[in-house]
């Protein structure tokens, strides 16, 4: 082995042997990052740790696998991994802030289940145009939850208004829906202006960014206007149907207990 090492020039020995304990093997990738990926440099980077555990490797000789694209990749793999669980965390957080609040499980289920669709629909409009998770987009999830509750929230207030003046479910969100429909589609515009200026950007992650906010908001607004209305009446309509059955049952007479000639209950 000494004898070997001598042949190679010193200042090419010296990239590569560090002192007698150590040696790279340089595994040339090209431009991993923008090339490969995250995906394909993780499958990679377990193809590589195979190879290496089936290797009978000599007495006292260890491999580690280290380099840019190692570390980037294991820095943001755990950055992405846990979109899930921030989603989910935000979830519970707005359900549990709105049941606090109205004490009515239908106001705080509603604009939830709403957002939860959007949630799925990004994820759907991601993979079919090949966009892969980032650190920036990992946070979609939880951000889109925040802003597009906000308009159901609106529309709900102004549904339950006009139902409390009297108004059946369809009426109420006709009406809620023309009102301030304009002020929540506004407010939507101007959201997806703000962050339409991320498409300009010359960094791809702060772009792909930028066209997947926009997606999103976009995606909460059509919610918002079309899916929004029909659960809410749906489920409105659901315990009023419910309510009049309790009421019902509660009025319906005992017919256990029949009263007789004389007018005393008798038990039948």
């Amino acid at each position: 082995m000494d004898a070997i090492l001598q042949t190679i020039p010193e200042s090419t020995r010296d990239r590569y042997i560090y002192g007698r304990t150590t040696a790279l093997i340089n595994l040339g990738i090209g431009d991993a990052i923008s090339g490969l990926g995250l995906p394909r440099i993780d499958r990679l980077i377990r193809l590589v740790k195979d190879d290496v555990r089936w290797t009978q490797l000599p007495p006292g000789v260890t491999v580690t696998i280290t380099g840019n694209p190692v570390a980037m990749t294991t820095v943001l793999t755990a950055l992405t991994t846990g979109r899930r669980m921030m989603t989910f965390i935000g979830l519970i957080l707005i359900l549990g802030g709105l049941f606090l609040l109205y004490r009515d499980w239908l106001k705080a289920i509603v604009p939830v289940l709403t957002m939860t669709l959007v949630i799925g629909w990004s994820g759907g409009v991601m993979y079919a145009l090949g966009m892969d998770y980032t650190p920036m987009t990992a946070t979609l999830g939880a951000l889109i939850l925040g802003i597009g509750s906000e308009y159901a929230v609106m529309m709900m207030e102004r549904y339950f208004e006009e139902r409390e003046n009297g108004l059946v479910p369809i009426d109420a969100i006709r009406v809620s829906t023309g009102k301030i429909g304009v002020a929540i589609l506004a407010s939507g515009c101007t959201t997806l202006a703000g962050f339409s200026a991320l498409l300009a950007s010359p960094f791809s992650l702060n772009r792909n960014f930028g066209i997947i906010t926009v997606i999103d908001v976009l995606l909460a607004l059509i919610a918002s206007f079309f899916v929004f209305p029909v659960l809410i009446v749906w489920l409105d309509r659901m315990r009023e149907g419910w309510r009049a059955r309790k009421v019902a049952k509660i009025q319906e007479p005992d017919r256990t207990k029949q009263p007789n000639r004389t007018g005393k209950g008798i038990t039948g």
